[in-house]
């Protein structure tokens, strides 16, 4: 361990960022504009200073330590501080090489996904997305790490560190297939309540938008079957009698494909509020800030 800070050379940071985000000498080379050599020389310097083993080389690649592991967070914190806070930034290129961390729910990735890659391919071609599920319970976590870049979500969680910006106001509407009983002549309060329907399963321990405007409006749903999420939805409502309630993009998309009956919800449902979620860390950040405004034109 480094007793004074003045003998660690920061750049070495740079390499040690770069090799725990590629898991790939060649790769992280490429992604710092240096030679594998010096990227191996790099990595040979912060282990002597460090005086432990950070990789170990494998068949798949370079493999950090577990004190790697427990480096890289503070390091990439201090690492998005300093790019931060050292004299203003200069305006993001988007016409060079960066890759960017999201986290989408299935129906944001298949709604929202296809939009911004083309966009990005045609304005953006070197940009890179790598998308990670939205699990919940770590999503501040990854956020606070910079292992996440942004997350687009429905949730709100009670960190002074995040930042919100509305994307989009989804609206949720009831599915069922085609010549459905319960959709002939509207469905009612009393179809929708006699109905087995699909649910989508709560996430970091929440109940969903529409399972708070069920319990505060009294409406009971019998649940026959019970999803992570809300994509295989439309392809199961299609074969059986069950109904789903789901985003209205996501049925209008998937209703010529299995013929499905769409109606209002019948009661009061204000839509869902989607937003782009990110760390404080990233607010200035130029890159960051240009995908956060692709992101709200492209919406908007």
């Amino acid at each position: 361990m480094i007793a004074n800070l003045r003998q660690l050379d920061l750049n070495l940071l740079l390499v040690f960022d770069a090799l725990m985000q590629e898991g790939n000498l060649t790769r992280a080379a490429e992604r710092l504009h240096l030679s594998q050599s010096t990227v191996s020389n790099a990595l040979a310097r912060l282990r002597q200073q460090l005086g432990e083993e950070l990789f170990l080389r494998t068949a798949r690649g370079m493999t950090p330590t577990a004190r790697a592991h427990s480096l890289y967070v503070p390091v990439r914190q201090a690492l998005r501080l300093l790019q931060t806070g050292l004299g203003p930034a200069e305006p993001f290129d988007p016409q060079t090489a960066h890759a960017f961390s999201l986290s989408l729910n299935d129906y944001a990735q298949a709604a929202l996904l296809p939009m911004l890659q083309a966009h990005l391919a045609r304005n953006a071609p070197q940009v890179e997305l790598l998308v990670q599920a939205d699990d919940a319970d770590s999503l501040v976590q990854r956020l606070e790490s910079g292992a996440l870049d942004l997350a687009i979500d429905y949730l709100h969680f009670d960190s002074p560190d995040l930042h919100y910006a509305p994307l989009r106001e989804e609206p949720l509407v009831a599915i069922g297939r085609a010549g459905h009983p319960a959709f002939a002549g509207g469905l009612s309060l009393e179809d929708y309540q006699q109905a087995r329907h699909i649910t989508v399963t709560p996430r970091a321990g929440r109940g969903s938008p529409l399972e708070i405007v069920l319990g505060s409006a009294r409406v009971r749903r019998q649940a026959a079957l019970h999803l992570p999420n809300y994509l295989p939805i439309p392809a199961i409502v299609a074969q059986t009698d069950l109904l789903g309630t789901v985003p209205a993009r996501l049925a209008e998309a998937f209703a010529p494909v299995h013929a499905l009956e769409i109606a209002a919800l019948p009661f009061d449902m204000p839509p869902v509020q989607v937003s782009l979620i990110w760390h404080r860390q990233q607010h200035l950040d130029s890159a960051h800030t240009w995908l956060r405004q692709q992101l709200i034109e492209l919406l908007d």
